[in-house]
């Protein structure tokens, strides 16, 4: 191991035990991830776990909006994967916007320029260093917009406009926290952790999603490629042929447990963003007005 990956380690793991408040919690936190799959026998049992569980992050989870109710989901990984009643979350059907690929906060957004966007705490990232593999050329001057999944959110990913889907490419790297009170120039997240890049064909031009994975995150998962499910170390592309065609809203990819989302779109003379920092977004509503 290099004296950078070493270094790279060390800092997520200091990262990690600060956010769970010590070693002992860190080690309690570890083993939930791994049993995370684990099937829960009785509902009863999965009611009292869930619920301890959304006692953690006020105000909790929301029943009311979920698919399913609670205690039928098999495992904590099912319900982090749980869909949303489609009527909670209406897609925007103006041709010219691009929507909200996931539920979340936004961290940052704005226009890309010379390559680079500018994220949290005044971090640049270049589009080479967060696109490897990929032509970062055609969103010079596009959008962009950075958003946080938290722990009780809906983990799942859909497409921000009707089209194709061409290209998931995997970039094996780290699992920093993507949390912005640990976000850092020195350890700049977006390019260091591992990450799934999803390319799309739209009517408004060429689009892609970059799903970073975080702290605890296993596994990035497609569900129109369920069998493309690279390791964390190995590098991977999944070229569909034929292209699948999407429309806004549909479902082209799940965390199992939490991350963020970078939304890339192409650029337009009259391009404008409708959310700003901070706000709570829900997937479905307009992001871009182009």
């Amino acid at each position: 191991m290099s004296k950078k990956s070493f270094a790279i380690r060390l800092e997520q793991f200091r990262q990690a035990k600060r956010i769970h408040g010590g070693l002992l919690k860190l080690g309690i936190a570890l083993l939930g991830v791994k049993l995370s799959r684990v099937p829960i026998p009785t509902q009863r049992l999965r009611h009292w776990l869930y619920r301890i569980y959304g006692n953690k992050f006020p105000p909790g989870l929301d029943e009311s909006e979920s698919e399913r109710p609670f205690r039928s989901y098999p495992s904590l990984n099912a319900l982090f994967t749980r869909g949303i009643k489609p009527e909670m979350r209406p897609i925007a059907a103006e041709p010219a916007q691009f929507v909200c690929p996931c539920d979340g906060t936004v961290q940052d957004v704005g226009t890309v320029a010379d390559g680079k966007i500018l994220t949290v705490k005044g971090i640049e990232y270049t589009l080479q260093s967060l696109l490897p593999g990929a032509d970062a050329t055609a969103f010079e001057g596009g959008r962009y917009a950075v958003i946080f999944l938290s722990p009780l959110q809906c983990h799942r990913v859909f497409s921000p406009h009707e089209g194709e889907l061409q290209e998931a490419i995997h970039v094996p790297g780290y699992r920093l926290l993507v949390h912005p009170p640990f976000q850092t120039a020195e350890y700049p997240v977006y390019t260091l952790n591992e990450r799934m890049i999803l390319r799309l064909a739209t009517p408004l031009g060429p689009c892609a999603l970059v799903m970073v994975a975080g702290w605890g995150v296993g596994n990035v998962t497609l569900p129109h490629a369920p069998q493309f499910r690279p390791k964390p170390r190995r590098a991977g592309c999944h070229a569909f042929s034929p292209a699948p065609a999407i429309k806004r809203g549909d479902w082209i990819g799940t965390f199992e447990l939490g991350s963020t989302v970078v939304l890339l779109t192409p650029p337009a003379p009259h391009a404008a963003s409708l959310i700003t920092p901070n706000m709570e977004v829900r997937y479905g509503q307009p992001l871009f007005a182009y």
